[in-house]
């Protein structure tokens, strides 16, 4: 292809790449100015499986991402299904902790088969081009939709790309291309290139997945058309415009990295090259310049010690506007974990055990996730998404990317020249040059809330006035009816915030001004939600049509497990009476309240539920004083200090305190002190329990809170109660154990992931970890996926399967 000609060339070896430049030209100063303001953040979900039964929960592990390391920009994750008009199905929020999140989305029983898109992101991922958030298809067969119809029409459209942008005229340009059919999917194809008197002047073959490229010399006089020997249309399809102007360009693979040759003409000072820059992830990695430029220049740009992924080389002038471009792609292999699955014991017998190893290489500091699964269900026979193609390619490219798992799967040069086929063909670009002048400026929009922020304005009851500058109580009473109390004070204008808070699914806050006979009635206006928010986004491109879509229910083991869901679905208890005597009021309240050592007999227990004898008293240590007989309770300022039935000590130690309990957590008196009388349910009084440190020789105070709807009358109080949805609630995925459950043998076991852990941690030196987990009724081949990433950015990816043999 005239790499290498005689004649005046200057050839440049660049040596150095990671550098630090010490008068930054323009554009790499806006670029770096805007990495540091805005850094690139990716994403990437690995799900148990690949496509599933509507009714059924997809689960996932998150790896989120940022310079090549776990990302701690964000707190928060959407994970969002939707459809192709960009409808919501189903959503799922979950907080990132470590660079990882974990969660599942619901998948409605009444969907349609059919692809539906997976999209993910972080609010602060939307400062960059929202088309770069993780996006995915998976299919979900349910009930029958009659109308998904395929083309009618056979199609085939053919994009042509010159390289570094631009066909020169006079010179031999590289021009790649890409072939795809009525379906949106790649096409084989082969033809020829015309010019305008219809004589053939070269010719086209795809290498791979409709892509190839071909070399063309055009004359200024020519426009030049493309037919496909496939197309019995003979379709004209022209290839873009050659200039005068310009430069034309050429990289290639070399055993250092790429090879680049440029072409100028020197009588335009305004198209002849003055330097070029290779920037990865909005990271200036190279500058080179270009002191006597040459009518060709020749040069070997060294990527061995670059961090691997998409490279863009850009040509600029003197007056620093970009002439061509080009996206490489840099595969050092740095990126991987090494690590190996191994078959201990395998057994497809019903319910039969199975043990398995991971093993791993070096000192190993990580999270990492496992999917088992029956492959007879999946249906494609490969993943075509993994963590390499996701967080290495797929995720800087906007547009459909078909199989992008395959470039990562064979360390070949057909792998090779396939994936720079990618990088030439796929015109979209994270930013352009030109722009960064005003990306640079502009504000961001989406900032990080630090898991969930609590902020408003209190007033008291029925006014506008704020309550200044005075302490509140805030109790969050979580889904499971979890407390947790925090202190907060309002400023001048009644305003408060609570940020770094995590909790999950339908909570209530209860705020008190907890002064003590000070205190005054109050209402909570609440600022807008931190958390549960719509984001406006861009329409996904539309999924390519599949064959899995086209013969949808043509798969029998879909069908019938589907069938299965929507019967169980349906099932309905037969009638029971039940007869059962009252409880006294005591009886009741243990019950709902107490558990474990706490249920036993106490040397005294207060219904608080039942009467109203605290709610006058701010503080219930005051109401217990004189109620509770040997009770003795002291306070120096906010510190309690309690003893239950103890006279003076002539003990070197002194006095034992009781110990105290809040909802049966160990708690200190301080915390107690700020609860309101009319928020205890109830009181328990030990002179000794076995659940507490050393029997607690000082005796136990038990102290509950009022739960669910217990708490409805606290509104008539000097409080309010507001109710705030917190992260999607994470559901355990169930896996059975036939060793420990012998009952569940007896049941029909049809389960299709088999084992998922979303949660591997590792910090170990050469670790090995453990894997059992029992077949189901009638699996014979096992899909093991094993992925994750360490502390030091480096990914793992294990895919395995096991067949019984004869199947």
């Amino acid at each position: 292809m005239g790499y290498f000609k005689k004649g005046k060339i200057l050839i440049v070896f660049i040596t150095f790449f990671i550098c630090v430049i010490a008068e930054a030209q323009q554009p790499e100063k806006l670029l770096g100015n805007w990495s540091s303001t805005s850094p690139i953040e990716k994403v990437y979900l690995h799900f148990d499986r690949d496509n599933y039964i509507a009714g059924e929960t997809a689960f996932f592990k998150a790896y989120l991402s940022s310079d090549y390391l776990p990302d701690t920009i964000s707190t928060t994750l959407y994970v969002e299904l939707t459809i192709d008009t960009g409808v919501i199905v189903s959503r799922a929020i979950t907080p990132v902790l470590l660079g990882v999140a974990n969660g599942y989305i619901d998948l409605p029983d009444s969907l349609v088969s059919g692809s539906y898109q997976i999209r993910a992101f972080s609010p602060t991922m939307l400062n960059q081009d929202p088309g770069f958030i993780f996006k995915r298809s998976i299919f979900i067969y349910g009930k029958k939709n009659k109308a998904i119809e395929g083309p009618k029409d056979k199609l085939l459209r053919l994009e042509f790309f010159p390289e570094g942008g631009n066909l020169l005229n006079g010179f031999a340009n590289t021009i790649a291309f890409k072939a795809t059919n009525e379906y949106g999917l790649p096409a084989l194809v082969k033809g020829k290139i015309f010019n305008e008197k219809n004589e053939p002047v070269t010719t086209f073959n795809s290498y791979h997945d409709g892509m190839g490229m071909f070399e063309l010399t055009p004359v200024s006089t020519q426009k030049y058309y493309a037919i496909a020997d496939e197309d019995a249309a003979a379709k004209k399809t022209y290839l873009p415009g050659s200039t005068e102007k310009g430069i034309a360009l050429t990289v290639i693979p070399h055993p250092q990295g790429n090879f680049f040759e440029l072409k100028q003409r020197k009588k335009d000072p305004a198209f002849l090259v003055a330097y070029m820059i290779g920037q990865m992830q909005h990271h200036v990695v190279f500058k080179q310049e270009f002191k006597n430029s040459q009518e060709e220049i020749q040069g070997v740009i060294n990527t061995r010690n670059l961090h691997s992924g998409i490279l863009q080389i850009t040509f600029f002038n003197k007056d620093d506007q970009p002439l061509a471009e080009r996206l490489c792609f840099v595969d050092n292999k740095e990126y991987i974990q090494r690590g190996e699955l191994i078959a201990d014991t395998i057994n497809f017998n019903e319910k039969g055990r199975n043990r398995f190893s991971i093993q791993l290489k070096d000192t190993v500091r990580g999270n990492f996730s496992l999917s088992i699964v029956d492959p007879a269900y999946n249906l494609l026979p490969e993943r075509e998404e993994n963590i390499f193609s996701s967080l290495l390619l797929t995720s800087d490219l906007k547009g459909y990317i078909h199989n992008p798992a395959f470039y990562f799967s064979a360390d070949n040069d057909t792998a090779k020249t396939a994936l720079d086929l990618v990088m030439m063909t796929n015109g979209w670009r994270r930013f352009k040059w030109t722009e960064l002048t005003q990306k640079t400026t502009q504000s961001k929009f989406f900032n990080d809330q630090s898991f969930v922020t609590l902020s408003g304005k209190i007033t008291l009851r029925d006014t506008k006035k704020p309550l200044q500058e005075k302490p509140i109580l805030l109790m969050l009473i979580t889904e499971d009816s979890t407390r947790r109390v925090q202190m907060t004070t309002t400023d001048k204008q009644g305003n408060f915030r609570l940020d770094s808070m995590l909790f999950f699914g339908k909570s209530r806050v209860l705020f008190s001004d907890i002064r003590g006979k000070k205190s005054q009635y109050i209402d909570v206006n609440m600022s807008a939600d931190s958390l549960n928010k719509t984001f406006i986004l861009p329409l996904l491109e539309k999924i390519p049509y599949r064959s899995v879509d086209l013969f949808q229910n043509s798969h029998p083991q879909l069908a019938f497990d589907y069938e299965a869901i929507q019967k169980a679905s349906g099932l309905m208890l037969e009638g029971v009476t039940i007869k059962a005597v009252r409880k006294n009021p005591i009886a009741e309240l243990e019950e709902k309240y107490a558990r474990g050592a706490f249920a036993g007999d106490g040397n005294k227990i207060i219904d608080l539920l039942n009467t109203k004898d605290a709610d006058p008293y701010q503080n219930i240590f005051d109401f217990l004083q004189s109620r509770v007989p040997g009770l003795q309770i002291q306070n120096d300022g906010p510190d309690y200090f309690i003893y239950y039935r103890q006279t003076a000590s002539i003990s070197s130690m002194g006095n034992i305190p009781m110990t105290l309990y809040l909802d049966e957590i160990e708690t200190d008196a301080a915390v107690i002190s700020t609860i309101p009388g009319n928020q205890i349910a109830m009181v328990k009084v030990f002179s000794t329990l076995v659940a507490s440190a050393g029997n607690a020789p000082g005796g136990v105070l038990a102290i509950y809170t009022k739960k669910g709807a217990d708490m409805n009358d606290v509104m008539r109080y000097a409080a309010a109660i507001v109710k705030y949805k917190g992260y999607s609630v994470i559901r355990e995925f169930y896996t059975p154990d036939y060793a420990v459950d012998k009952s569940a043998r007896s049941q029909t076991d049809n389960r299709i992931t088999l084992d998922w852990r979303p949660d591997i941690l590792i910090n170990n030196i050469n670790p090995k970890i453990p894997i059992t987990f029992y077949n189901n009724d009638r699996t014979k081949s096992y899909k093991i996926v094993v992925e994750g990433m360490t502390v030091d950015g480096k990914m793992l990816l294990i895919e395995k399967t096991f067949t019984r043999k004869g199947f």
